[in-house]
């Protein structure tokens, strides 16, 4: 019985998808997104061309003055806002997400 429990094998390979909508959308998602990729009202509507696409971290000492900026291109500002880590790089021609906001 102990080694069934140390294969790396899949226990479901036969299970089929009950919404190919969102099978669809998980495919076409990097991770590192905040939502799903192509939810967004513009069809057209990329990463690169939302203001959340790349950010940068200032850290800065007891007194307010600061001692480094990180600079992280290609990763969405809202994962690192609502849960505060930092996403995985990902393509700005990614189909936007519904929280895309055009730069200004």
């Amino acid at each position: 019985m102990r080694r069934f429990f140390y294969r790396r094998t899949k226990m479901t390979p036969h299970l089929t998808s009950s919404d190919p909508e969102l099978d669809r959308k998980i495919r076409a998602t990097p991770a590192g997104m905040m939502y799903w990729a192509g939810t967004c009202s513009d069809p057209t509507a990329t990463c690169s061309k939302c203001k959340h696409f790349g950010f940068s971290v200032v850290q800065r000492n007891d007194a307010g003055n600061t001692i480094s900026v990180k600079e992280h291109a290609n990763r969405c500002a809202l994962v690192w806002k609502y849960t505060s880590k930092i996403g995985a790089v990902f393509p700005g021609s990614t189909p936007a997400c519904k929280y895309h906001e055009a730069r200004s």
